[in-house]
């Protein structure tokens, strides 16, 4: 058993313990927990095409692509298809505890939709940047393939045909030629949940602000910092995983970017994450006429140059060849990103 393995099977048992459960339920837990790393290593043909359709206003002229996933506008919307690890379904028979069963099926049903969500997650920046548009990431509508053990595995393209056939039956037909976007997010690692987390919190802030609610946004700006400093920062100078400060500096924003970053927190902590114990009914006081706005440029410039350095520090692959051993070999951050239920 590979160490990858027992650390991730360490850390599902230590939530399973939480139950207190007996000597024999728990041993019966562990055992499937092998049989469902085994059985990923077994599926490198079982795969899903996932699609869900963001109501873009009709305002989206342009396609993206990479090699496992796809935009494109159509007659309703833009559809985001992805093709994922077969790990939503086919589980009954294999895991042999109703307990592991449940937990490790509704488990790889989120896996498999973190990594669509991460490709929506280059979508909608896109758009936001190109169209200043923030897209509900949740879609309107949805759809999937599934294909299970084929041999031979149809083809990306041919997975790609079928998936677009049945998305323009229900969504009318696609535009027939829309550009071809340039956006860097088509090879920016949103996999990496430190910069999938952060896209999230950005547009959240985007959101606030077009509702007006300054402070509220500054609370989301302040998360994507904290966010990115989950990233591999061994190599900068200070101290960036605690320190906003040194986080922004290591990505060559300079002193008064340092200082912005940390006037960002100490308006958050007093005023907006925690009951202020003064002057509360004055916070927006603190806000100076363009701070909002200087807070934005800051942290869309720190999301980007952090997603930029990614490659150089990468700490997980965006396009595994095998996705039984990635998800292994990435379990505790792909556990802590996704996993919320309670184990009682």
């Amino acid at each position: 058993m590979s160490s990858a393995r027992v650390q991730a099977k360490s850390l599902i048992l230590t939530w399973f313990d939480k139950r207190e459960p007996t000597a024999l339920q728990r041993g019966r837990f562990a055992a499937d927990v092998d049989r469902f790393f085994d059985a990923l290593a077994k599926r490198t043909n079982w795969c899903e095409c996932i699609s869900t359709l963001l109501d873009d206003k009709g305002a989206v002229e342009f396609s993206m692509k990479g090699n496992e996933w796809r935009a494109r506008p159509s007659g309703k919307g833009l559809v985001v298809s992805s093709i994922v690890p077969g790990w939503a379904f086919g589980w009954q028979g294999t895991l042999k505890d109703d307990v592991a069963s449940d937990a490790l099926g509704w488990f790889g049903h989120y896996a498999r939709q973190y990594i669509h969500r991460s490709n929506i997650a280059k979508v909608i920046m896109a758009v936001w940047e190109r169209n200043g548009l923030v897209l509900q990431p949740f879609g309107i509508g949805g759809a999937y393939q599934r294909y299970s053990d084929a041999w031979p595995r149809p083809s990306n393209r041919e997975i790609f045909a079928r998936a677009e056939r049945s998305c323009a039956d229900m969504w009318c037909t696609y535009s027939a030629t829309p550009r071809d976007s340039r956006s860097k997010w088509v090879s920016r690692n949103t996999l990496d949940p430190a910069i999938h987390q952060g896209v999230f919190h950005f547009l959240r802030a985007q959101s606030l602000m077009s509702a007006e609610f300054e402070l509220e946004a500054l609370v989301a700006y302040d998360c994507v910092l904290h966010a990115l400093q989950y990233l591999d920062w061994n190599w900068a100078p200070g101290n960036p995983k605690r320190n906003r400060r040194d986080l922004v500096q290591a990505l060559g924003l300079g002193q008064n970017a340092g200082d912005l970053a940390e006037r960002i927190y100490f308006l958050r902590n007093q005023f907006v994450a925690h009951a202020g114990g003064w002057r509360w009914w004055d916070a927006a006081e603190y806000l100076e006429d363009d701070f909002n706005a200087d807070a934005n440029r800051l942290v869309s410039r720190t999301l980007r140059k952090a997603a930029d350095i990614e490659p150089q520090h990468r700490r997980i692959d965006p396009a595994p060849a095998d996705w039984g051993l990635w998800l292994e070999e990435n379990f505790t951050q792909i556990w802590s990103a996704v996993w919320f239920r309670d184990s009682q």
